[in-house]
């Protein structure tokens, strides 16, 4: 009697089988398993997004109290008004690490862009960040615990008086707040200038 061609086969396909198993059971392991040493960006996209445990309660509660602290006095320096900056909650991809940021715009701050950056610079130290600049990007950050703040141009190019500045505002990667997260209402911090 010949083996038939079934029979020769199903050995093959069963190695070919458990190969492919075996890679895709590799593949999920590595996915689900955390990479310590790589950099996520964050709620402003600075920093490592990391909140040593800050659940999302307390991480609104300490932006939250941040902003009506720092806001009046960054925007009361820079003159200007500013547009639209609410603070809610961004899950990043459905996997239950989540981000609280605000962003806004001040328009028509009373200095030029150079005079804006550095004043901008001057309030986050005094309210005891750990302050970084970068000139090529028109940028200021600030970093203080949890939070990170970020002062910006608008336009890379403009350096005229009254040249518009990007704010953002937050705490990146809170690990604890899918139920509080997901469905706290959005904070405006327009309404901390009073």
């Amino acid at each position: 009697m010949r083996p038939t061609v079934t029979g020769a086969v199903r050995p093959r396909v069963a190695a070919m089988t458990r190969i492919v198993l075996g890679l895709v059971v590799v593949l999920l392991l590595s996915a689900c398993s955390s990479d310590s040493g790589a950099s996520d960006t964050g709620a402003t996209g600075e920093g490592s997004g990391s909140t040593g445990g800050l659940d999302a309660r307390s991480a609104k509660s300490e932006a939250d109290t941040e902003a009506r602290s720092l806001l009046p006095d960054l925007v009361g320096e820079l003159g200007g008004r500013l547009n639209g900056m609410q603070a809610g909650f961004v899950e990043r991809g459905g996997f239950g690490i989540w981000d609280y940021t605000a962003s806004g715009s001040l328009a028509r701050p009373s200095g030029t862009l150079s005079q804006s950056l550095a004043t901008a610079e001057s309030v986050l130290e005094e309210h005891g960040y750990t302050v970084e600049t970068n000139d090529a990007q028109k940028r200021v950050t600030g970093a203080k615990d949890d939070l990170s703040v970020i002062v910006e141009a608008s336009l890379l190019t403009a350096e005229e008086k009254g040249a518009g500045l990007n704010l953002r505002m937050g705490i990146a990667g809170i690990e604890d707040g899918d139920d509080f997260a997901g469905s706290a209402p959005p904070e405006d911090y327009v309404a901390y200038l009073g």
